[in-house]
């Protein structure tokens, strides 16, 4: 069922389809249902609850590829992994900003500072802004980075991947950090807000899908920031998340997550509080 998923791309250099147009639109609610069902098992996105909105969006997207029904889209992704990142990057678009809950990143560089953090995950990072917070926040905080801290970025987005590799913004992504801050470690390049590559140093941003088996082999990590990830899983995948989030956590690590993410102390963890946020510690 899940093959449209994990086939490599049929061939290089595919063409956009054009609609024709005397095909009529057929884009029946049961196939793009089934669509949502292979997302779900793949990546635990449950998108039920928005679930006309996503249905509208991925039938936007078939006509922006030119598809005129459910079924030729369902049919491609079987032979089209680059098919797939694109739906998968419409679905996925996330938003974020610098110094967003900054608690928490008081309370990781506390914990870098400590020297009881040189590893961290970002899951997902969506366009980076969370991970060269931290970064940021260290430097005017203590003028330093720690040579030996490095922060893994993983995302599903592609697209996203691909900006926090490039490390440029808008003008409302760095709106809430402190204007001297622009101005010492980002250029302004037209409408964009680039960061200094002094941060890059200390990152990577990688492809990772968390329900892949391979996850554990990413690494390991002192800590995890994952935030807003789970308001899409069912609590069966959240418990799974959080099981996969474990496999790689070093014992005693800290997991950091959303507010609105679970409702549950998450198993082999217990609820901590560093500084004023709220976090899990790795027990096991």
């Amino acid at each position: 069922m899940l093959s449209w998923f994990r086939r490599e791309e049929k061939r290089s250099g595919e063409k956009e389809r054009t609609p024709s147009a005397a095909k009529p639109l057929r884009f029946e609610e049961g196939t793009a249902k089934e669509i949502l069902k292979r997302i779900k098992e793949e990546f635990g996105l449950d998108y039920r609850r928005q679930e006309s909105v996503t249905l509208r969006k991925i039938e936007r997207f078939a006509l922006k590829h030119g598809f005129t029904s459910f079924e030729e889209l369902a049919a491609a992704l079987e032979h089209s992994s680059r098919l797939k990142g694109g739906l998968i990057n419409s679905l996925t678009v996330g938003e974020t900003y610098f110094y967003r809950e900054l608690d928490q990143i008081k309370a990781l560089a506390e914990e870098i500072r400590a020297n009881r953090c040189t590893s961290l995950l970002s899951a997902p990072c969506s366009s980076g802004e969370e991970v060269y917070s931290i970064l940021l926040y260290l430097l005017e905080s203590d003028a330093s980075i720690p040579p030996s801290l490095h922060i893994t970025g993983i995302d599903i987005n592609t697209d996203a991947l691909a900006d926090a590799q490039h490390g440029c913004y808008s003008p409302r992504s760095v709106s809430q950090l402190p204007a001297r801050t622009v101005e010492k470690y980002f250029t302004q390049k037209e409408k964009r807000y680039c960061i200094d590559t002094l941060f890059k140093r200390h990152t990577s941003f990688v492809y990772y899908n968390i329900f892949d088996p391979k996850f554990p082999g990413l690494g390991r990590f002192d800590a995890i920031l994952s935030r807003n990830m789970m308001i899409y899983f069912t609590d069966e995948e959240k418990r799974k998340a959080l099981s996969q989030l474990a496999s790689v956590l070093n014992p005693g690590g800290l997991l950091f997550l959303g507010h609105a993410d679970i409702s549950f102390v998450p198993e082999g963890f217990e609820k901590i509080h560093r500084g004023r946020s709220v976090c899990y510690r790795l027990t096991g």
